[in-house]
């Protein structure tokens, strides 16, 4: 079988994967780390590529200007500092398939760099998605066209209401909700955004009282807390909505009156990383 194209398959890179001695120290020393493990893999590829052969890039990475889904994604190498820019895959690559965020997307106005996204929501917050595969067409060492198939959503995943309101509004808005009945598995998932002031007692035992006998399934129940009036200048928010690198950031700026720099930051994004490799193992 004759070979159409070269794939240049580059795996999940933490920062103690990259080899940054002897690199640019006026530039950010992981994003050239990355860039050096990419320039490495696309020679090897050219060195093997004939004339009319494709080198298609993969990667699961975080781009600059990307776009995240609520809840479901972090950012990775320690921030958005350390986002990549497009310019890490050389105008030869005729194809970049990127995998880590969920939504589909183009990386900075490219046709040829893409993230194709989840083909299945993986949160509730990305019930408006629209989820697809990618059909990829190559001519010679070319990029010739992308079309998208998407995918159909077997289950509907709804949140009432839209925006968080107060639970009388809340139980009114379930309460009137009129539906088809539905075999278990095909029933939606419910996400219930309620605004308080505090935490309200039983207040799961009343979302579920508003619902009974509605072919729905309660997923999940979001609180949001009104603000309050705060002196330390950092906005209330729930554990679950802060990123690591964010409480790093914020402490550092409450003592130090600056920002981190990229040494500390690199440290802290080595030591985040251990954690979670220790919590899979």
């Amino acid at each position: 079988m004759a070979i159409s194209a070269w794939v240049l398959a580059v795996p999940f890179l933490r920062s103690g994967d990259l080899r940054t001695e002897g690199l640019d120290e006026k530039g950010d020393r992981l994003i050239e780390g990355v860039r050096a493990i990419y320039q490495q893999t696309e020679q090897a590829g050219r060195e093997n590529a004939c004339a009319d052969q494709a080198l298609i890039a993969m990667g699961h990475v975080y781009m600059a200007s990307g776009e995240l889904s609520e809840m479901s994604e972090r950012r990775i190498l320690g921030g958005n500092q350390h986002a990549l820019p497009a310019d890490i895959f050389s105008e030869d690559i005729a194809y970049v398939a990127l995998g880590h965020l969920h939504l589909a997307q183009q990386v900075a106005k490219q046709s040829r760099i893409r993230y194709c996204g989840s083909p299945i929501p993986l949160s509730l917050s990305e019930r408006h998605y629209r989820h697809q595969v990618l059909a990829v067409t190559l001519e010679d060492n070319q990029l010739q066209s992308v079309v998208p198939h998407y995918v159909p959503r077997a289950v509907d995943l709804w949140r009432v209401p839209e925006q968080p309101a107060p639970l009388e509004t809340v139980l009114d808005a379930l309460a009137g909700l009129t539906l088809e009945p539905l075999p278990l598995s095909q029933q939606p998932l419910l996400d219930v955004p309620v605004l308080l002031d505090k935490p309200q007692p039983m207040l799961r035992e009343k979302i579920l009282a508003a619902l009974e006998s509605k072919p729905v399934r309660l997923a999940k129940i979001t609180p949001h807390y009104r603000e309050q009036p705060q002196t330390s200048g950092f906005r209330q928010q729930r554990l679950s909505e802060v990123e690591p690198y964010q409480v790093l950031r914020h402490g550092w700026q409450q003592k130090y009156q600056g920002e981190p720099d990229t040494a500390l930051s690199a440290t802290f994004s080595q030591l985040l990383e251990q954690l979670e490799q220790d919590e899979d193992q």
